[in-house]
């Protein structure tokens, strides 16, 4: 068996040794100088021994006199784990939903206010102590216009309360829903990124297979592709699959939304009543999010969250803006009952020269007609007699009240304070105070379509501001929870994949102490060479 070999075979061999070396400190000084590079993942150089002939190893025939060449290097490839990746986004899209969630509970909590000072008439509780305040005045000394007066203004300025309720929530709905418009904007944009980015990765793929260049993976690319995938999992669940080219698929929802290089696009699609879709272009179908999952669903399930009280198909289960809207139109719904139904119509008599006898008006059935303090502000469109359309405004007392159109009606803000008086001359019942005791009464019922709840006007108010505040501390509860787990997850994928700069720092010494290895070997070869060339067959001359 020959172990004859090439002459200059070894410094081949110690000159790709210090290639590879050198190439790895390279790496290695890459690592370092970009240890606070946002989404940078940790580099390193892979290599194998090269061998000679691929059919002869290990077998008989190997020729030893050409093994030993030495190294070569493969590629620079990223240190990652799909596992913690995979884990991560999914947590991460968790704690984004409960952010979300928390965030606009917040501002529906800010637009109804706690509600708990009695002494501001500009808040819900304040506006109906204000009524009762201005009721029990008025009951001492129940033929004064001027105590009339007053209770005619507390009365407004609860329906005004109402109405500003109402439109803070349309603001908190309008706002979030903007929000979301921009979410999807920046949903399609990352769709369109990510296939671009996959497109200039697979073109890569040529460069990648050829061993005998310096550009290897396209890892800056893969960084950036990665950077987007974390930033897409915070709008919804996202399921990525890694093809042979290097291209990724993602699963948005329920649907592929990038396939290699092409990708689908999503959009807002917004209703009247201030509800959302959050739906595929091309079909038109809604995106099924998994639950819990992005901020894009939290955003949906609360702006369409009606609770127990759904009624449309598109409505969540949640409670959120819709929810508590029907809160305030219950609310609005149960003052007008109580207040419509207590001061009766006098009967009117036939000669006008008679005196009134106090005896309420009834209809043909004998029922008593009441007052009707309470109405709803319908809009009414008309053609004038110069064919120019105007709006006008009624009051229906017999219309669905809500918060929205909650106003006095038109018979009170026609005759005046003069309206609430039952009787001028004779005080024989005291209406005034039959409303003070039916807004204390425990016996109130505010009638919901789902639901109905027992109790006083401050105690109902008191149950859907505690229920809310409750709701804002779960959301937040489990965002904390949730962000710990991204947080934990996001922790062990940097100890794979961050930089760490004492590993790297001994990576360093060792392939120094590598580069100074084959530098001497060339050196001792050398040597060899000397001798071989300026010394041998001298003896005998």
């Amino acid at each position: 068996m020959s172990l004859l070999r090439p002459t200059f075979m070894g410094f081949e061999t110690g000159k790709r040794a210090i290639e590879v070396n050198q190439k790895a400190i390279d790496i290695v000084a890459n690592n370092l100088s970009n240890v606070d590079t946002p989404g940078y993942t940790r580099q390193r150089l892979d290599v194998a021994s090269i061998v000679p002939s691929a059919y002869a190893m290990r077998v008989s025939g190997s020729k030893i006199g050409v093994m030993g060449q030495g190294i070569e290097a493969l590629g620079v490839s990223q240190i990652r784990d799909v596992f913690l990746d995979k884990r991560f986004r999914d947590e991460y899209g968790k704690a984004a939903y409960h952010s979300q969630a928390a965030t606009l509970l917040k501002d529906v909590q800010a637009a109804l206010g706690d509600g708990g000072d009695i002494t501001d008439e500009s808040a819900l509780f304040g506006s109906i102590a204000q009524i009762y305040r201005a009721l029990h005045d008025y009951a001492y000394e129940p033929t004064l216009e001027s105590q009339a007066n007053i209770v005619l203004a507390a009365f407004r300025n609860f329906t005004k309360v109402m109405q500003q309720l109402d439109a803070k929530l349309d603001s908190v709905a309008d706002a979030q829903i903007f929000d979301v418009s921009l979410d999807v904007d920046r949903v399609n944009e990352i769709f369109n990124e990510i296939a671009h980015y996959n497109y200039l990765i697979s073109r890569d793929t040529t460069i990648m297979a050829d061993p005998n260049n310096e550009y290897f993976r396209p890892n800056e690319l893969l960084d950036k592709r990665n950077m987007l995938l974390d930033e897409l999992a915070g709008f919804g669940d996202i399921n990525v699959t890694t093809l042979a080219n290097g291209m990724v698929n993602v699963d948005f929802g329920d649907r592929r939304a990038v396939d290699g290089k092409d990708y689908l696009a999503i959009r807002l699609d917004k209703r009247a009543d201030k509800t959302i879709d959050i739906v595929w272009n091309d079909t038109g179908k809604d995106v099924k999010f998994a639950e819990g999952s992005g901020s894009l669903k939290a955003n949906r399930d609360f702006l369409n969250g009606r609770g127990i009280n759904l009624q449309n198909p598109y409505e969540t289960i949640q409670e959120g803006i819709p929810f508590y809207r029907d809160k305030l139109d219950t609310m609005a719904q149960a003052f007008a009952n109580l207040v419509n139904n207590i001061i009766p119509e006098v009967r009117k008599p036939a000669n006008p020269d008679e005196p009134y006898n106090s005896e309420p008006l009834t209809d043909a059935d004998g029922n008593v007609i009441y007052k009707n303090l309470i109405g709803a502000r319908v809009e009414e469109k008309f053609i004038n007699s110069d064919g120019v359309e105007e709006i006008h405004y009624v009051v229906y007392p017999e219309g669905k009240v809500t918060a929205a159109n909650i106003n006095i009606s038109d018979e009170w803000e026609k005759n005046g304070p003069g309206y609430f008086i039952y009787d001028k001359n004779e005080n024989i019942d005291n209406y005034a105070l039959q409303i003070c005791v039916g807004m204390t009464s425990k016996e109130q019922k505010f009638i919901s379509p789902s639901s109905t709840f027992t109790g006083t006007f401050e105690d109902y108010v008191a149950d859907y501001v505690t229920k809310l505040a409750s709701q804002i501390k779960y959301q937040e509860a489990r965002f904390e929870s949730t962000a710990m787990m991204a947080d934990d997850f996001l922790d062990r994928r940097d100890e794979v994949s961050g930089v760490n700069r004492d590993e790297e720092t001994a990576n360093m010494l060792i392939f120094q102490k590598s580069y100074n290895a084959a530098a001497r070997l060339i050196t001792t070869l050398d040597e060899m060479i000397d001798v071989i060339v300026n010394r041998m067959g001298l003896v005998g001359r």
